[in-house]
C-alpha cells in the first residue's frame, strides 16, 4: 500500500490492476486506517477515473454474497449512486416494482440493489421495510423472490461484508469518496443490464466506461434536473427526471451514446419538484402505495418514466415512449402491487 500511496502522492493515478491490489487489501483488512484514509482522501481530490473505479468495483464483486437469478430468467437493476440531496420519494424502488411487472412475461425479473440513506430521507431499504418487506433473507428466498414476485431486494449492508473495515473510516471522513459510486456497480445477482443514476453529469460517461470494462450488455447511465418554476437550478436528480432535462449514457455492446431528453418530448407534463418530496421512509411508502392503486400525477408519471428505461435496457421496449406505456400497464392491470404484496408474503415468511 505504501508504494500506491507514493504514486498518488506523486500526481499519478493507478491503474485497474493496482486500484484493484488496493481495495483488495481495505477491503480483507489489511491497510491500516491511516493508509485507508490517505488513499480515498487523495483520489477524491481529483476524482477516480475509469480504470480506478473498474479495479475497485471488481474487489467487491468478488467479495460480494451471491444471489442466484433462476434459471432461463435475466435480472435487471435500478440503483442510484443517492448523493444527490433532492428529498424525493423513493423513485427508483417503486420504479424497480413497475418494472417487475411489466417485465415477467418476458422473462426478465429485477434484483434491486440498495442500502439504507445517507444524504436522503428514506433509502431503499428503509421504504421497503416500511412497506412490509423482510430485508434480512436468505439467498435462495431472495432467488425465490425473482422466481415467484418479479423482484427481489438485495440490502447492500447484508451482501457487503468486506465494507465493514472501510465503513468507519468512511464515516469519519464524512466526505464522498470513490465507495459512493461502487455500490450500484456491484450489484449481487451479477445484473449485467442496468439503469444507474448518478450525482453528477460528468459520472454518466464515466460509469458507462466502467460497465462496459465489467462485461456490461446494455446500460443507461442517468442524470436528471430539478429546474425551478423560473429556470433557475433548483437541484438535481440520480433519476431521470420529469420535472427538467436528462443527460443519458447509453450502453449498449461496445458503444456509449450520451444525449439529452425532454420528459415533455414522451408526452408527460413537467412536474414541480415538492411534488415529488417525503419527509421520511413513511411519507415514501404512502406516494408509493397511492400510485401502486393507479394515482396519477408527478410521482406516477416520474416513476413510470425510470421504470421504462429498465425496460428498454432489458429489450423489452423499443424505446422510452413504448416503455412508459408498458409501465402505465403494469400499474394499472394491478401487477406492480401484485409484485410487491408477493416480495413481502416471501420475504416475511423466511426463517431467517
Amino acid at each position: 500500500m505504501k508504494l500506491i500511496l507514493a504514486q498518488l502522492v506523486a500526481g499519478q493515478t493507478l491503474t485497474t490492476e493496482q486500484a484493484y491490489r488496493a481495495f483488495d487489501l481495505i477491503m480483507t483488512g489489511q491497510s491500516t486506517p491511516a493508509q485507508t484514509a490517505a488513499l480515498l482522501s487523495m483520489m477524491q481530490l481529483r476524482q477516480p477515473n475509469a480504470a480506478e473505479i473498474t479495479g475497485a468495483a471488481q474487489v467487491m464483486r468478488e467479495k460480494a454474497t451471491k444471489v442466484t437469478v433462476p434459471k432461463g430468467l435475466t435480472a435487471i437493476d435500478l440503483v442510484g449512486t443517492g448523493g444527490d440531496h433532492a428529498q424525493t420519494f423513493n423513485i427508483s424502488t417503486a420504479a424497480s416494482l413497475v418494472a417487475a411487472a411489466a417485465a415477467r412475461k418476458h422473462d426478465v425479473v429485477v434484483a434491486k440493489h440498495g442500502n439504507k440513506a445517507v444524504t436522503s430521507n428514506s433509502g431503499s431499504s428503509q421504504v421497503l421495510q416500511t412497506l412490509g418487506v423482510k430485508l434480512q433473507v436468505q439467498p435462495d428466498t431472495q432467488t425465490r423472490c425473482m422466481e415467484q414476485a418479479g423482484i427481489c431486494f438485495c440490502f447492500a449492508a447484508a451482501h457487503h461484508p468486506a465494507m465493514k473495515h472501510a465503513a468507519p473510516i468512511r464515516a469519519e471522513l464524512g466526505f464522498r469518496t470513490i465507495f459512493n459510486i461502487l455500490g450500484p456497480l456491484t450489484n449481487p445477482a451479477g445484473a449485467t443490464r442496468q439503469v444507474i443514476g448518478v450525482f453528477e453529469p460528468g459520472l454518466t460517461l464515466t460509469l458507462s466506461n466502467v460497465l462496459l470494462k465489467l462485461g456490461c450488455e446494455h446500460a443507461m447511465v442517468v442524470h436528471g434536473q430539478l429546474p425551478s418554476p423560473t429556470g433557475q437550478a433548483h437541484g438535481v436528480l440520480d433519476e431521470l427526471s420529469t420535472c427538467g432535462p436528462s443527460q443519458i449514457s447509453h450502453v449498449k455492446g461496445d458503444q456509449i451514446k450520451t444525449y439529452e431528453v425532454d420528459p415533455t418530448t414522451l408526452g408527460l407534463p413537467l412536474s414541480h419538484p415538492e411534488a415529488l418530496h417525503a419527509d421520511d421512509s413513511e411519507s415514501s411508502a404512502k406516494i408509493i402505495c397511492d400510485l401502486l392503486k393507479g394515482a396519477h400525477g408527478p410521482a406516477r408519471d416520474i416513476v413510470c418514466l425510470n421504470a421504462a428505461a429498465a425496460l428498454v435496457v432489458a429489450d423489452i421496449a423499443e424505446d422510452l415512449i413504448a416503455g412508459i406505456e408498458l409501465a402505465n400497464e403494469a400499474i394499472d392491470t394491478g401487477g406492480a402491487q401484485a409484485a410487491l404484496d408477493k416480495l413481502v408474503e416471501i420475504t416475511q415468511a423466511d426463517p431467517a
